[in-house]
């Protein structure tokens, strides 16, 4: 009667993940990050399924933003951003495409663009 109680109660905790699945189904966009080393940047590819804006925002650890850029695409997206006018330290790069925003760090020293 025990291990009968077990698998009953197993059974409806697993259902509930299901459920929370089904409700949110992952998004099939995919933005990807690449260093593009031999011209101090980063590189920002853009694949998604429906067509509408990207918005792109580099920011330093102050928050201070150095640019603000609102692109449209209809299903992929591919930009360079060259980045060595910034000073030395710590920035990120965030891409908000739907509502979802992906963020990325990096660090600029001496001219040179490195992923964290």
């Amino acid at each position: 009667m025990a291990a009968l109680f077990i698998a009953m109660n197993t059974g409806l905790f697993a259902a509930v993940p299901a459920k929370l699945i089904t409700l949110d189904p992952p998004s099939k966009d995919m933005i990807t990050f690449h260093l593009l080393p031999s011209m101090a940047g980063v590189d920002v590819q853009i694949e998604k399924k429906a067509s509408g804006k990207v918005v792109v925002i580099i920011f330093d650890e102050y928050a201070n933003v150095f640019l603000k850029e609102i692109l449209s695409a209809d299903q992929y997206l591919k930009r360079d951003y060259i980045l060595t006018k910034l000073d030395n330290g710590n920035y990120t790069i965030e891409v908000t495409l739907n509502k979802k925003a992906m963020k990325k760090d990096f660090r600029v020293y001496d001219g040179q663009c490195y992923m964290q």
